[in-house]
């Protein structure tokens, strides 16, 4: 936590900031603290004067730029400097380039409408959780399908595996510098990293696949933390693909002749992916628990880590699917997430549209809206890469794609770890309704509402060329 500076309280003392080449006073009544100015989380679209958020002991602190509150320059600078935690009836950090000093001369001068000018920079705009209510109210929930089974998808030795996703705890790059290595273990087991739970033995599912397996090779791999019967285990994997839902009717049973190979027997079923034709090998919980090798680990974890009441904190864990924009993160609910698809290159486009549609695609036979999140969050554009993915939702009837940079993590976050989100003066910024404080690193994760990403003007005109394009692209 960077260093703070407590401001003793005083009724008649100023406390006197530089910005630029200009000095300012403001009462150090209203001044709570100062501190460094740390990583501040940018918020799309949000007022001009808002630098962003930043995490200050844990809670969400919305920063404005007062060179854009005292001087109307709103350009983009690094966040440098120092932040004054100020009470502006509730707390407000107003980030300035340095704190000179307190002062107890009362004849000079305090910033002129201050208040004010806070205010128009930064007014509550913010639906109520009423009008919010009623607005999803009006929109008809999600026509009700055949059994659906969601899978992470991930590759391994350049092979489609899949897990079901409500074994999967949590997703997040491998980092060598944290495993702990553990004597005389399998050559799958890899070593111990720390979690919520204490510590996680790690294995390579290549190993215990039978596949080759390069124990030094791990960079830019990633850590897929599973739950079994009670115990965690973290699979480390090449790369993590999508999220896919088949239908039952697309999972078949894996062919007796395919349990007889000793990676092979950790294979339950096959899932066809209708889209694309590409087969997926579903991987069994129970049996990868069952290998030899893990059992070894498991066993010799158990007398390393923290024993802790897992059930009693599975209510309070909410699952969040984490992406990047930029060089910022966002998280949405899993729950809210459809699939995750990579970005076909095969895209209609559409005329007369507005700009952050990028076109319709055919999945499965219907046409789902293509939605640049780049340009709807306001970041500069960029081509296309391998890692960029289509976030597919639905929202009341609409179901849209929204393509994201990269997807990088699932993150299990406790609800003490949640927070709302300030309230910004910008209606497009009200698809963030929640903060999430990630305690590890320190980050600050903006939350999107799914149900919010689109306006209704938006929603009506992306709902008319998906019922267009339907026609279009139907078998």
């Amino acid at each position: 936590m960077a260093a703070t500076s407590p401001i003793v309280e005083a009724d008649t003392r100023r406390l006197i900031f530089r910005v630029g080449e200009h000095q300012h006073q403001i009462d150090a009544a209203q001044v709570v603290e100062v501190v460094r100015a740390a990583h501040i989380t940018r918020v799309p679209h949000g007022p001009d004067a808002l630098a962003g958020i930043m995490n200050l002991r844990g809670k969400p602190l919305p920063i404005l730029s007062m060179k854009s509150v005292l001087h109307g320059d709103h350009a983009r600078a690094p966040f440098e400097g120092k932040i004054i935690v100020y009470d502006h009836a509730g707390a407000l950090g107003l980030l300035v380039d340095d704190v000179m000093r307190l002062s107890n001369d009362t004849g000079s001068h305090l910033i002129d409408g201050l208040a004010s000018r806070l205010d128009a920079a930064f007014k509550q705009t913010r639906l109520t959780k009423v009008d919010r209510a009623r607005h999803r109210s009006s929109v008809s929930e999600p026509e009700k399908t055949s059994k659906i089974i969601a899978l992470l998808s991930f590759r391994i030795a350049g092979q489609l595996y899949g897990l079901p996703l409500e074994d999967v705890r949590e997703v997040a790059l491998f980092t060598a510098d944290k495993v702990s290595a553990v004597a005389k273990n399998a050559s799958a087991v890899i070593g111990i990293i720390p979690s919520r739970d204490g510590v996680l033995p790690i294995v390579s599912v290549a190993s215990l696949l039978g596949l080759e397996f390069n124990q030094a090779g791990h960079h830019g791999s990633y850590v897929v933390e599973v739950e079994h019967g009670g115990e965690p285990l973290g699979l480390v994997v090449d790369e993590i693909e999508v999220i896919h839902r088949l239908r039952e009717d697309a999972i078949d049973v894996v062919p007796a002749l395919l349990q007889k190979g000793r990676g092979d027997a950790q294979i339950e079923a096959i899932g066809r992916v209708s889209d694309t034709g590409r087969l997926i090998s579903i991987l069994s919980p129970e049996k990868l628990f069952a290998h030899q090798d893990v059992a070894l680990a498991l066993a010799k974890n158990a007398e390393a880590k923290t024993i802790v009441k897992k059930e009693q904190n599975r209510e309070n864990l909410e699952k969040f699917l984490i992406f990047q924009l930029g060089e910022e993160s966002y998280g949405m609910p899993v729950r809210s997430v459809d699939e995750v698809i990579r970005v076909p290159e095969d895209i209609t486009r559409v005329p007369s549209t507005p700009p952050f549609v990028m076109g319709v695609i055919n999945l499965r036979g219907k046409a789902i809206p293509l939605i640049d999140q780049r340009t709807r969050f306001d970041t500069p554009s960029i081509p296309q890469s391998a890692k960029s993915r289509a976030i597919v939702l639905t929202l009341g009837r609409l179901q849209a794609g929204f393509v994201v940079d990269e997807v990088s993590e699932v993150k299990a976050i406790s609800a003490s770890a949640l927070s709302e989100a300030p309230d910004f003066s910008s209606t497009q910024a009200d698809v963030f309704d929640r903060v999430a404080h990630i305690e590890q690193d320190g980050r600050m994760i903006l939350l999107i509402d799914p149900q919010d990403l689109l306006t209704r003007a938006e929603q009506d005109v992306i709902a008319a060329i998906g019922d267009g394009e339907t026609r279009m692209v139907r078998p």
